[in-house]
C-alpha cells in the first residue's frame, strides 16, 4: 500500500512562528510513527519556491499550513506569502490542507477549494494564544500554550488517524471545548479562567471547507 505524505511548513522568525513551529514538530514526529512520510519545510526553507517544489514533485496528501496570515494568504518565514487567494492558490488542488494562521480561511480557504482543495480547515478570524511569560524560551513546557494549540493540533492527528476533514475539525472543536469545561471547574486556578474566552474564540472561528460532490 503506498504511504500517505504531509507537508509542514514551519516557519520560525519570531515568538508566535517558533510557538506553532514548535508544537507543530509534535504532529511531525507521531506522523513518523506511523510510518507517513514528512516533508518538513522548516525556518528558511518554508519559502514559496519551495512549498511549490515539494507540491509539484511529490503531491502530498496532506498540507499543513503554519505562520502568520491574513483573510486572503497564508505566510511562510519572514513573512513571505506562500500560497494567496487570485494569485497560486490552485496548487492545493486535491489535497486536504490545514493552516493554522490568522483569517486565512475567511477567502484564501473558499477560494482553495474553488480551485481544487478537496478540504481547507482554517480560521476565519484571527487564531489566538496564550503562553506563559517564564515559559516562552520553551514552548513545549508552556501548559498555558498547550491549552490552545494542542486542541489545534488534533485537526492533523486526526487527519492522520483517518478521520474525514470534518470530523477531524470537529474533533478539534472537542478538543478546545474540554479544556474550557477544565478551567471552569474549582479546581482551576482563578487566574487561568479569564483564558475560557479565548479558547472559545478560536473554536468558534474554525471553519472546515470542503469540495462538494
Amino acid at each position: 500500500m503506498e504511504k500517505k505524505t504531509i507537508l509542514a511548513t514551519r516557519p520560525d522568525f519570531e515568538l508566535t512562528t517558533k510557538y506553532i513551529s514548535s508544537w507543530a514538530k509534535k504532529v511531525l514526529d507521531f506522523a513518523q510513527e506511523k510510518e507517513v512520510v514528512v516533508f518538513d519545510l522548516d525556518k528558511e526553507k518554508a519559502n514559496r519556491q519551495a512549498l511549490e517544489a515539494v507540491i509539484r514533485e511529490q503531491s502530498p496528501d496532506f498540507i499543513f499550513l503554519n505562520g502568520h496570515g491574513d483573510y486572503d494568504k497564508v505566510c511562510g518565514q519572514n513573512n513571505e506569502c506562500l500560497v494567496g487567494a487570485d494569485d497560486n492558490e490552485e496548487i492545493l488542488s486535491g489535497k486536504v490542507v490545514y493552516a493554522l494562521s490568522c483569517r486565512s480561511a475567511g477567502i484564501l480557504g473558499k477560494k482553495a477549494v474553488e480551485k481544487g482543495a478537496l478540504s481547507y480547515i482554517g480560521y476565519t478570524e484571527d487564531f489566538i494564544f496564550l503562553y506563559d511569560e517564564k515559559q516562552k524560551s520553551f514552548p513545549l513546557q508552556d501548559k498555558i500554550a498547550e491549552l490552545f494549540l494542542s486542541p489545534s493540533n488534533q485537526v492533523v492527528f486526526s487527519l492522520l488517524g483517518g478521520s474525514s476533514p470534518r470530523e477531524a475539525s470537529q474533533n478539534s472543536k472537542d478538543s478546545f471545548l474540554a479544556n474550557v469545561k477544565k478551567l471552569l471547574t474549582s479546581e482551576a486556578p482563578k487566574e487561568q479562567k479569564g483564558i475560557v474566552r479565548y479558547l472559545l474564540w478560536d473554536r468558534h472561528h474554525q471553519a472546515c471547507w470542503e469540495k462538494k460532490e
